[in-house]
């Protein structure tokens, strides 16, 4: 990409983005997420006072706690995918019970990230142990059985057919914001099952479903080394890059990254403390990506509820309004804690809305 530094200004406007707005509210109009050609656009009222919605093109937002995904009640079930393109697929996973067989996912990577509940990815590199708040990332024909403690369960799943990884920060080296050695890598283990006349390997491939029975025990694995593995982490490992001064662009916060899509984790860190600077986010209203967030954990009573799961297609003007704004601005102080924890799914194509997550969003 190739940044141009052509910039024009005409009316009323702050040199600063960001800072000083006084009466003026401001508007990030901006291609290629936040990193392409940008124009900000100032009003002296909100933007995004909307009075209705006319047409299927919208923003949608719903509980994740309502999505009925068939693994909740069926063993045998699978997670409800909510969002798709050709880059990947997000849904939700509401298993309450351990995988009757043993799955092998050759559509793609998978990324589990656990919003509720505990319980183990039995994989053939090992076990992996997970609770709210951690990242399981499971490669290509990865081979695991997903089991759940009792209890209530919520994990979003996103699928990719290109790989994943986590992102690069250059300018911040190679220990921030993640240290990979953070990263919980599993050890081969006997899980002591009994043993069983055959072995359901469930693989899942251009987007339908196979079951080949093996002799032997697939996840039953001495030892493994390479490059390619399963491994966790969790969002407390991420330490957030923060200004003092401004607030930053999410693409700060990239965690994971592939072909198509980013993956944003939200983290709870000091606010600005430039009271002449905007804490909250501009009114937005990202031309080429998608947005989709997780809301996963909110200290704060005035903040957004733990689950909420919205999706805002491209174009599609959003940010706080301004009767939110106003109640912020009003408790502010130097030295806050953002303490709002979420995670994001960025696509740089438009996702297609399933007719499951239209009906639970239609009017």
């Amino acid at each position: 990409m190739m940044r141009s530094w052509i910039h024009f200004t005409r009316g009323r406007f702050v040199r600063q983005a960001r800072v000083g707005l006084g009466e003026l509210r401001e508007e990030h109009l901006s291609r290629q997420g936040f990193a392409g050609p940008v124009a900000m656009i100032y009003r002296t009222s909100g933007p995004n006072e909307v009075v209705r919605v006319e047409g299927e093109y919208r923003r949608r937002e719903i509980d994740s706690a309502d999505v009925v995904a068939s693994d909740a009640a069926d063993a045998r079930g699978s997670w409800q995918m909510l969002l798709s393109n050709d880059d990947v697929a997000v849904g939700i996973s509401r298993r309450r019970e351990a995988m009757p067989y043993r799955f092998r996912n050759l559509d793609g990577d998978l990324l589990y990230f656990a919003h509720r509940g505990t319980g183990v990815f039995a994989t053939e590199f090992g076990p992996i142990a997970y609770e709210p708040g951690d990242y399981v990332f499971l490669p290509k024909s990865t081979t695991y059985r997903h089991m759940p403690d009792p209890g209530d369960s919520l994990l979003l799943v996103v699928e990719s057919p290109q790989p994943i990884r986590l992102c690069e920060h250059e300018q911040v080296g190679r220990h921030t914001p993640i240290d990979p050695t953070m990263l919980d890598v599993p050890e081969p283990a006997d899980y002591g099952w009994p043993e069983e006349s055959e072995y359901e390997v469930r693989i899942k491939a251009g987007g339908g479903e196979t079951s080949i029975f093996y002799r032997n025990d697939p996840l039953k694995v001495v030892g493994w080394k390479g490059d390619l593995f399963p491994y966790k982490f969790n969002m407390k490992s991420i330490l957030p890059i923060m200004s003092n001064r401004i607030h930053l662009a999410p693409s700060s916060w990239g965690t994971f990254e592939a072909a198509g899509f980013v993956v944003v984790s939200f983290v709870p860190q000091i606010a600005v403390a430039d009271l002449e600077a905007e804490e909250l986010p501009s009114y937005h209203r990202n031309i080429d990506m998608d947005e989709v967030i997780l809301s996963h954990a909110n200290d704060d009573p005035g903040g957004r509820r733990p689950g909420g799961f919205t999706f805002t297609p491209q174009g599609i003007l959003h940010g706080a309004s301004e009767e939110a704004r106003a109640a912020f601005n009003a408790r502010r102080q130097p030295g806050d804690m953002r303490r709002w924890t979420g995670v994001g799914v960025d696509t740089y194509r438009p996702l297609k809305v399933s007719d499951a997550f239209a009906k639970m969003t239609s009017r």
